[in-house]
């Protein structure tokens, strides 16, 4: 079941600054490697991703968490296309605080929808 929370994720992007020049909170980028998704979050013991690329998995792709900053980041290759994520913080569903775009879950949250442009040759 997925839940509504606004935890200190969020709260923490708007009161922290990041460490690292290079990694900030931001929607998820689209770039040669794959999309790249960041959350800050200083007291999560696990960050995960789930989306409709990996069939809502709570397990499938783990966020790395970066030094003691709070800060967990997942390169992840996705197909082109559009693909709705939530994060998946110590087991509860989190609504994506940034997102190109969101739409409605079906149970009271919004999932977060990345876009992903088909790659020139």
């Amino acid at each position: 079941m997925r839940t509504s929370l606004v935890p200190a994720i969020f709260a923490a992007i708007a009161s922290a600054s990041c460490a690292s020049a290079s990694i900030r909170p931001a929607a998820p980028a689209d770039t040669p490697a794959g999309v790249r998704f960041v959350v800050m979050n200083r007291d999560a013991h696990s960050v995960a991703l789930a989306g409709s690329f990996n069939q809502w998995s709570p397990i499938s792709n783990p966020l790395e968490r970066d030094g003691s900053k709070g800060i967990w980041t997942a390169l992840v290759p996705l197909p082109p296309g559009e693909h709705l994520f939530m994060y998946v913080v110590d087991g509860a569903w989190i609504s994506p605080h940034l997102a190109e775009y969101f739409l409605d879950d079906g149970f009271g949250s919004r999932n977060g929808v990345v876009v992903v442009k088909a790659k020139e040759r």
